[in-house]
């Protein structure tokens, strides 16, 4: 009797017990679902973008609309590169198109809604994310390279490199509490130790994390405000790149020196030597690398010099990407008409690299 008793008990308790709850299917390395099932609002699906984009929200999340801006901001700076964004509601037509006319063009990537949710069983559900916004990064081969929150610096720096070809978030997550740690100590002003611990993120893998090197020039100049040493590393900086045939590097580089907001000064000099290093490292029917040049030619007031490498990106521009590149070729055209720097719009202009720019939508006129 007493045995039977246990037994019960242990079959109650057992009945009771909560159930183990399903990994998730859909990780980080996974092959991406398919998108069969949305109803487009604004765009379509591209055929082969370089890298994807796709974003679950929602009309009636703040997080979702604050973060908008910022996924624009990274959409139009880098859809020349081959960066497509789809935006993916659960909500009825009624409800998303008047949000999106509401916003005129300040959500300009493609826009979907799930009305049977296929699309939310296939990434969130599968993925177990359970709350918006939510992006999911899709690089080379189809593969998933981010799950997680689009306002985040991993968000920025996954879409970067995947359209360069390089994103390792592993490398990422053994980076990051380094990088937490640089960054507590530059706010205690400790730059001693702050370099420290970014020069050893870098030694991970110099190619990868050269944005960190850049980063290290950043506090340099505008934190430590120290010119002279900030400009021997910059210099040492463009060596180096240039050595190792870095475009990519060498295009973010030359881009802060020269005009990413936020600098305390410019080394316009010193931008055009990473310019030209770049476009010789990059492949020669690289539009990105002319427009690049062609924003330092500009910073420097060589506005026909900067006219001349405009318009060679257009040239080179695939059919479908000529008009991210035509207004800015239209901005340094009457700039060199009149004489003196114009308001650029940066949705069509070598715009620095989202993990690094704070930028307004237009150069200001006046930058230096």
């Amino acid at each position: 009797m007493r045995n039977f008793l246990l037994l019960c008990t242990s079959l109650v308790l057992l009945a009771l017990a909560p159930m183990p709850q399903e990994a998730p299917k859909l990780v980080v390395g996974s092959d991406a679902p398919s998108l069969e099932g949305l109803e487009f609002i604004q765009g379509e699906a591209e055929a082969s973008p370089k890298v994807r984009v796709v974003e679950f929200w929602a009309t009636w999340c703040p997080p979702c609309i604050k973060s908008i801006p910022h996924i624009n901001e990274i959409y139009q700076a880098q859809r020349s590169s081959g960066l497509e964004v789809i935006g993916v509601s659960d909500e009825t037509r009624a409800k998303v198109e008047p949000f999106i006319r509401k916003l005129q063009g300040q959500m300009s990537y493609t826009v979907a809604i799930d009305p049977e949710k296929k699309i939310h069983e296939a990434f969130m559900k599968a993925a177990g994310q359970g709350g918006i916004p939510c992006a999911f990064v899709i690089g080379q081969n189809n593969k998933i390279v981010f799950i997680g929150h689009p306002m985040t610096d991993e968000f920025a720096e996954a879409v970067k490199y995947s359209l360069l070809g390089r994103y390792d978030p592993v490398l990422t997550k053994r980076a990051q509490p380094i990088l937490d740690a640089a960054r507590r100590s530059f706010k205690l002003k400790n730059f001693k130790e702050g370099y420290l611990r970014l020069d050893e993120v870098i030694a991970l893998d110099p190619s990868f994390f050269s944005d960190i090197a850049i980063e290290k020039y950043r506090v340099m100049l505008n934190d430590e405000k120290d010119t002279a040493r900030a400009k021997a590393y910059a210099t040492d900086l463009t060596t180096t790149m240039a050595s190792a045939g870095d475009a990519g590097a060498l295009r973010d580089l030359a881009l802060v020196l020269s005009s990413v907001p936020g600098m305390s000064e410019y080394d316009n000099d010193l931008a055009l030597v990473a310019a030209e290093a770049m476009v010789k490292a990059s492949a020669s029917a690289d539009p990105g690398a002319q427009a690049t040049l062609a924003s330092v030619r500009y910073a420097r007031g060589d506005f026909a010099k900067a006219v001349e490498a405009q318009k060679k990106a257009v040239r080179l521009a695939e059919p479908s990407r000529k008009v991210d590149y035509k207004p800015t070729l239209d901005a340094y055209e009457l700039a060199l008409k009149r004489g003196t720097k114009v308001a650029v719009p940066i949705t069509a202009s070598a715009s620095p690299s989202a993990s690094t720019t704070e930028s307004p939508t237009t150069v200001p006129a006046g930058k230096p």
